[in-house]
C-alpha cells in the first residue's frame, strides 16, 4: 500500500518569547547567549532548525545555527551591541516548513566600571598657627558620583583633622622648627560602584615671624631658647643662656666683675689692659686688682660748659657741645659719656650714650626726646687708660612745643595716611589696629607700618625721618629711615616689632641701623618675611636696637631697608673724625651757641646739623 506522504502545514510560532542572559565569557568581554522559545507544531514534526542572520544578510538555510526537537534553544557566541534576526522551520525528513515569524534581538554591549579621579588639591605654603584647608571638591567620577571621601595624615607633626569624610577638611597648622615641615596627606573616594582612587597633597608650614612658644616676647625666629622663657640669646654660643651665664663671652672673667669695672661682658676682652698698667684685664681679674686705674694715671680735667636759659626753646635733636678736652698726664681723649634727664640729680636718664667719635659735641637722634619738656644734660671725658673725669656741671633745655602732630596720634601729620591701607594683610584697616601705625614715608613714596608685636610694649610714635640726617651717605636707604618710640612694662626687657612695606623689597635687602661709632651696620636681630613685605626684628631697653643707651622703659629705634652692593656690603663711617688731643687745651664752651671750624671736624659736622635743624625749626 501506498504511504500517505508528511504534510507540514503552519508550523505554529507565533509567540517566540526571549528568556535572555547576558554572559561575559571568560575569554572575551564581547560574547553574549540568547535563547528562544517557540510554540510546538501541530502535529508534532521530526524537529525544528533556527536560522539566524544580521542586519544586511540573507538567511543561510543550508546552516542552521541550531537543529533539535525541543521548543526553545540557547545561542551562544553572539556580539554585544550587534543586531540579529532569527527564525525557526520545522522538518520532518526532506520536507521543511516556511518560516516563522521573524524576530530579532541585540544583546547588550557591557559597561565596564571607570573608576573614580581623586584631586587632594594643590600644594599648600602655609604659616603656623593657620587655619588650613584640605580640597577635594575636583575629584571626579565619570561614570557616576562620589560615594565617599576619606582624608588621612601621612606624614609630618600629627595634627587633628576636621571633616575627614568630607569633600573639603580643615585643620591648624603646627608649630614648627625654624626650617619649617612639610605635612603630607591623602584623600581617597569611592564612586557609586565601589571603585577606588587615591591622590596626595603636601603643606608646607613655615615659621612665623611672630611665633612666640615660650612667651618671653622673643619670637622663636630670633629666640637662641625658644622653649626657655627664661632665656632667648647665648652671646659665646656656648648652649648657656645669656641670664644663666655668668661668663657670656667667655674670657674667663665674670659679667658682673666686668660690668663692676665697666669693662664689656660680651666681648672678649681678657688679653687687653683697659688701664695701660702693663697687666691684662685677665691678670687684673686673678689678682684681684683694679683693671682701669692705674696709679700713675691722671684723670681728665672736668668738662665745661655754659648753662642755656630756661626760657630757651629747641627742637628735638639739639647737640650738645662741651669745651675742650684737656688731661694733665696728655693722654688722649678716648670717649665721652652724655647724659640726658628730665632730673636734676639724674635719678631717671633718658639718654646714656657713651661714644668713641661724638667726644665735644653730641647730636641726639630722633625719638628720644619729647615735644615741650625740661631736660637735663651733663657730660664726662674718659681717656685711653680709662680715667674717667668729674661729671660737668649740670645744664638743662626745653623742647619747644608740638606742631607736626596736632592730633596726638604717634604719626607726624603731614605724614598721615589718609586712604585706607592693609600692610599686614589681615582684613583689617591699619587705622582701627591699636598696635599698628602706618606712615607715608619722606622718601621712595610709599608707605609702611610699625606693629608692637610682643604683648608687653605700647607703641607709642612712628616717623619717617630722612636718611640725609646721617652723616654718612654710603648706605642709600630705599625708605628713608622708619623711627619708633615704644613703652615697655618691664625696665630692661626685651621687645618684638615688624615693620610692614607697601611694597615687596628684594632678596639683597637688609635692615641698616647707623651708629656714630661704628657707622652703618646690618642689624641681626631682624628677620624678613618669606614674601620680603615684612621685617620682624627684636630689641633690648638699654641694649641691642635701643638709641637711647639706658634701660629705662623705652626703647628708640631708628632703621632702614637698604639694597646695597659688595662694594658696600661692609660699611663703616669714615665721615667722622676724633677729635681727641693729647694734652694741654681748655677753655670754655657752650651749648648750640656759635661753632667756627677750628673745633675741629666733629664740630663742623655738628655745625652743618645744626644749620639743618635750625631751617626746620623756623
Amino acid at each position: 500500500m501506498q504511504k500517505k506522504p508528511l504534510h507540514l502545514t503552519g508550523i505554529a510560532l507565533g509567540h517566540i518569547a526571549f528568556i535572555l542572559a547576558v554572559f561575559l565569557s571568560p575569554l572575551s568581554a564581547i560574547a553574549a547567549n540568547v535563547t528562544l522559545a517557540w510554540d510546538a507544531n501541530d502535529p508534532e514534526p521530526e524537529g525544528y532548525r533556527v536560522f539566524a542572520r544580521e542586519e544586511g544578510q540573507s538567511y543561510d538555510y543550508q546552516s542552521p545555527l541550531w537543529e533539535g526537537d525541543e521548543t526553545t534553544c540557547t545561542l551562544t557566541g553572539l556580539v554585544e551591541g550587534t543586531t540579529y534576526y532569527f527564525v525557526v522551520r520545522a522538518y520532518d525528513g526532506t520536507l521543511e516548513s516556511a518560516d516563522s515569524e521573524e524576530v530579532s534581538y541585540t544583546p547588550a554591549a557591557t559597561v565596564t566600571n571607570q573608576a573614580p579621579s581623586a584631586s587632594a588639591g594643590d600644594s599648600q605654603t602655609v604659616y603656623e598657627g593657620d587655619a588650613v584647608t584640605l580640597d577635594g571638591t575636583a575629584s571626579s567620577d565619570s561614570d557616576g558620583s562620589i560615594a565617599s571621601y576619606l582624608w588621612e595624615q601621612t606624614g609630618g607633626t600629627s595634627i587633628t583633622i576636621s571633616g575627614t569624610a568630607q569633600a573639603q577638611a580643615t585643620f591648624t597648622a603646627p608649630v614648627v622648627d625654624t626650617d619649617g615641615e612639610s605635612l603630607t596627606f591623602s584623600l581617597t573616594v569611592t564612586d557609586d560602584d565601589g571603585s577606588t582612587s587615591v591622590a596626595t597633597t603636601t603643606v608646607n608650614v613655615l615659621k612665623s615671624d611672630s611665633t612666640d612658644r615660650d612667651g618671653d616676647n622673643v619670637p622663636d625666629v630670633l629666640d637662641a631658647f625658644p622653649e626657655d622663657p627664661t632665656e632667648w640669646a647665648d652671646n659665646d654660643s656656648d648652649g648657656i643662656g645669656d641670664n644663666a651665664d655668668s661668663d657670656d663671652d667667655n674670657d674667663g672673667m665674670p659679667d658682673q666683675w666686668e660690668s663692676e669695672y665697666g669693662l664689656d661682658p660680651y666681648t672678649d676682652d681678657a688679653g687687653l689692659d683697659a688701664d695701660g698698667d702693663g697687666v691684662s684685664n685677665l691678670e687684673e681679674y686673678e689678682a684681684q686688682t683694679d683693671p682701669v686705674a692705674s696709679m700713675a694715671n691722671t684723670v681728665p680735667d672736668t668738662p665745661t660748659i655754659e648753662s642755656v636759659y630756661a626760657d630757651e626753646f629747641v627742637g628735638l635733636t639739639p647737640v650738645l657741645i662741651s669745651g675742650a678736652y684737656f688731661d694733665p698726664d696728655s693722654d688722649d681723649h678716648y670717649q665721652s659719656q652724655w647724659q640726658i634727664s628730665t632730673e636734676n640729680d639724674f635719678s631717671e636718664l633718658v639718654l646714656d650714650e657713651t661714644s668713641t667719635t661724638q667726644l665735644t659735641a653730641y647730636q641726639v637722634g630722633d625719638m628720644v626726646l619729647d615735644y615741650d619738656t625740661v631736660y637735663y644734660w651733663r657730660v664726662r671725658f674718659i681717656d685711653t687708660r680709662s680715667g674717667e673725669s668729674e661729671w660737668s656741671e649740670v645744664s638743662s633745655f626745653i623742647t619747644a612745643e608740638s606742631s607736626d602732630d596736632t592730633d596726638t596720634d604717634g604719626v607726624p601729620d603731614d605724614q598721615e595716611v589718609s586712604e585706607s591701607v592693609d600692610l599686614n594683610e589681615n582684613g583689617i584697616d591699619d587705622a582701627l589696629e591699636d598696635d599698628l601705625k602706618p606712615i607715608n614715608t619722606v622718601e621712595g613714596q610709599t608707605v609702611v607700618g610699625v606693629k608692637a608685636v610682643s604683648g608687653n610694649i605700647t607703641l607709642f610714635s612712628v616717623k619717617s625721618i630722612s636718611s640725609e640726617t646721617v652723616p654718612d651717605q654710603s648706605v642709600d636707604m630705599i625708605f628713608g629711615l622708619i623711627g619708633f618710640k615704644l613703652y615697655l612694662d618691664e625696665v630692661g626687657a626685651a621687645a618684638t616689632v615688624t615693620i610692614y612695606f607697601s611694597t615687596t623689597v628684594d632678596e639683597s635687602s637688609q635692615l641698616y641701623k647707623y651708629d656714630s661709632d661704628t657707622g652703618w651696620e646690618v642689624y641681626e636681630d631682624s628677620v624678613f618675611a618669606e614674601d620680603r613685605k615684612s621685617v620682624t626684628l627684636t630689641l633690648v631697653d638699654g641694649g641691642t636696637g635701643d638709641e637711647d643707651g639706658v634701660a629705662n622703659g623705652i626703647i628708640v629705634d631708628p632703621s632702614g631697608i637698604s639694597s646695597v652692593g659688595s662694594d658696600t656690603a661692609s660699611v663703616s663711617s669714615s665721615s667722622e673724625s676724633s677729635s681727641s688731643s693729647g694734652g694741654g687745651g681748655g677753655g670754655g664752651g657752650c651749648f648750640i651757641t656759635t661753632i667756627t671750624q677750628e673745633n675741629g671736624p666733629w664740630i663742623d659736622m655738628a655745625w652743618q646739623w645744626l644749620k639743618r635743624k635750625f631751617r626746620a625749626w623756623h
